[in-house]
């Protein structure tokens, strides 16, 4: 049989159609958008009504908190968790509650887990400085309650926190400041600040006099 030579321009085409086609170049056909592109999950809703009852409890916990009932208020707290766990905001109710019961890690890791979930959320970043500060990490706390004032920068009991941390530290004119600023925002700081052994060292001060009177 007579052979027929393909002309060298012809059979370069030939080759440069098998490289395009899909499955002849040995490399798998790119996705489409369809294969590559997922739908995104479905994001659970949360039922009205479990959400209002988990408020509830989250509210009737914050009562017993204010009255130095920690453990009572760590019941109700769980309550609200069960009935909505995407209530975040009790997360760190709850773990300010077990640091004062004397669970520091375990109430520092809830707390955590709510600025997990909301980066900045103030009453969590407060709740940190005291976790810190009842276990005398006054550094620690006195870092996590400049965080309250730079969300909050009238967060009245932030400066009242590092006003008797730089008391304890032994840092007068540093204290004396902040505490004059949280008077300024809330005169009830003045009452608080009479109590406390924090400023037993100040006390004869006239300048806390002042500030106190």
């Amino acid at each position: 049989m007579m052979k027929v030579k393909l002309p060298k321009i012809l059979i370069l085409a030939l080759m440069g159609l098998l490289l395009i086609l899909p499955g002849c170049s040995g490399k798998p056909a790119p996705e489409t958008k369809s294969q590559s592109v997922q739908p995104l999950p479905a994001v659970p809703q949360t039922d009205p009504a479990k959400a209002a009852e988990s408020e509830k409890f989250f509210v009737q916990g914050l009562k017993l908190y204010e009255q130095y009932e920690y453990r009572e208020a760590v019941a109700s707290f769980d309550k609200a968790i069960a009935a909505d766990p995407a209530n975040t905001k009790v997360y760190t109710a709850k773990g300010i509650a077990l640091c004062f019961e004397g669970d520091y890690a375990g109430g520092i890791a809830l707390i955590q887990k709510t600025l997990d979930s909301k980066p900045g959320y103030v009453p969590a970043l407060y709740d940190m400085a005291m976790a810190y500060k009842l276990q005398n990490q006054l550094d620690q706390s006195l870092y996590w309650f400049e965080q309250t004032i730079k969300g909050d920068p009238k967060n009245t009991w932030s400066y009242y926190g590092i006003a008797t941390i730089y008391a304890d530290k032994g840092k007068t004119q540093e204290s004396l400041k902040y505490l004059k600023k949280a008077i300024e925002l809330d005169s009830g700081a003045k009452a608080r600040a009479k109590e406390p052994d924090h400023f037993a060292a100040m006390r004869k001060l006239a300048e806390f006099q002042a500030l106190v009177k």
